[in-house]
């Protein structure tokens, strides 16, 4: 079975080139932890996702913090536990690296805490959170960046969630995941295409119905006529009927192209109007 499409897109975002600002690194390594300031580090980074493991590896390891793995199995899955053997040193408490790098923040906390659905079915990208403090952070970072997120709560977590194919285009042009956005946009378009192919097939459908329907109203009546002995059709007017009794299904543009000499569409409905003149289709009785 297939990686999901949520799977392949943080598998993207864990391959994601070393960032040249150290803020960057720290504000990634936030978003990994959902931290709220360096005093967090030293909770480590609990998760049962390996490659968020092994992303926030690396970058406590360019960060120089001596990391370090532990490995658990809880019930049905493992559980990878990551440390900081060493605390920062030099970093200001006052500048949070959240607001210096917004971006590395919501990667960090898209690997850690996202999810996506997958492009052909309806758009939607929500990341959970686990109080209100975390829920204002992260929204805070947001607001900036022009996306607008709607909340939900769910079993004791709170939720944002984007529902808008701009919207999470631009979450995921920010967070660096540049194959998501081309995948989303490709499924947005095969997907347009085919509701407008939906729509012009049941368009025609319904102008083929009523154009049976009409015909075999037409011939019903011009039988009806043809056989009653109070009704005289006009010889330049017979062949006419007669190729509506013998085709109710076939269109005016068809009946023209069969008459001697052919005839067009307006000029075929014009005679038809002559011929059934003084009839309603919709209350003519059965013959």
């Amino acid at each position: 079975m297939g990686w999901s499409y949520a799977k392949q897109i943080k598998a993207e975002l864990a391959r994601f080139p070393r960032p040249r600002q150290r803020d960057c690194l720290w504000a990634e390594l936030f978003g990994l932890g959902g931290y709220a300031n360096f005093s967090d580090l030293s909770l480590g980074i609990g998760t049962g996702n390996a490659m968020v493991a092994r992303r926030a590896y690396q970058v406590m390891k360019w960060l120089d913090l001596s990391p370090h793995i532990t490995v658990k199995k809880s019930k049905r899955r493992l559980v990878f536990q990551v440390v900081a053997l060493h605390q920062p040193s030099g970093e200001s408490e006052n500048e949070s690296p959240v607001a210096l790098c917004p971006k590395g923040y919501l990667r960090g906390l898209f690997l850690s805490r996202g999810y996506l659905a997958e492009p052909e079915r309806a758009i939607h990208l929500e990341i959970w959170m686990d109080d209100l403090a975390h829920f204002e952070q992260v929204q805070g970072t947001l607001a900036p960046l022009k996306i607008r997120p709607k909340t939900a709560n769910r079993r004791g977590r709170v939720i944002l969630y984007l529902k808008d194919a701009d919207q999470v285009g631009r979450f995921l042009a920010h967070i660096g995941a540049h194959r998501a956005v081309l995948a989303l946009e490709s499924a947005q378009v095969v997907k347009t295409l085919k509701n407008q192919v939906n729509r012009l097939v049941n368009s025609e459908t319904a102008n083929l119905r009523r154009a049976v329907e009409s015909g075999l109203d037409q011939a019903r009546i011009l039988k009806f006529m043809l056989n009653s002995p109070n009704e005289t059709i006009p010889p330049s007017l017979r062949e006419l009927a007669l190729l509506r009794i013998a085709h109710p299904e076939w269109s005016l543009k068809e009946l023209g192209m069969a008459l001697h000499p052919p005839l067009s569409k307006s000029a075929v409905n014009h005679r038809m109007r002559r011929l059934l003149q003084g009839y309603d289709l919709m209350t003519f009785p059965d013959s």
